[in-house]
């Protein structure tokens, strides 16, 4: 038990604040930005691909692609909020999957019609906000947890969100497609 003892936690609201206020900045920009981004033909192809994959229940193709880049981001924010002091420098992070949060959306609600809403609503919008939490949920508690797992930290948070993507798509959208 007091290998995961929370007893000299405290949240810092102003670090929460500071998130919330640029996750608004950077959806915002994201949207704006978005008439922009349309015409880069990188974007489309992911978002149609992801629509695909989900719609056809090929979790492999997404898995691999999904934890990588949960585990490279989760250690980017576990190596800034460990070994400096300025955590504020993961809001330049969190503005950047922000803003490529808010660009992916629209594009998934815009191009694909009911197929893409469906796929933003039900898979990516959960796991892209589960993802920004476990990011500055790491940010934060990443001193407090004992020394022994806090360098696995990243990697279990990875591996739950990657589990939360299957959960998703493989049961939840499976039981929402056999309603319609």
């Amino acid at each position: 038990m007091r290998n995961l003892s929370f007893k000299g936690f405290k949240c810092d609201k102003r670090y929460i604040i500071a998130v919330i206020i640029t996750l608004i900045c950077s959806i915002i920009c994201g949207i704006v930005l978005f008439n922009l981004v349309n015409i880069n033909i990188y974007f489309k192809e992911y978002a149609s691909d992801y629509v695909f994959y989900v719609f056809n229940f090929k979790s492999s193709k997404l898995l691999f692609t999904h934890i990588l880049s949960e585990i490279f981001y989760l250690y980017i924010f576990f190596l800034i909020g460990y070994f400096t002091k300025f955590k504020y420098l993961t809001l330049i992070l969190i503005f950047v999957r922000g803003l490529y949060f808010a660009i992916y959306v629209s594009i998934l609600f815009s191009m694909n019609a009911f197929g893409g809403i469906t796929v933003a609503i039900i898979v990516f919008i959960p796991t892209s906000i589960i993802s920004l939490i476990f990011c500055c949920a790491t940010v934060e508690i990443c001193k407090v947890v004992d020394k022994k797992i806090c360098f696995a930290l990243p990697a279990i948070l990875a591996l739950i969100n990657t589990l939360i993507l299957l959960i998703l798509v493989n049961v939840v959208f499976r039981v929402v497609i056999v309603i319609v």
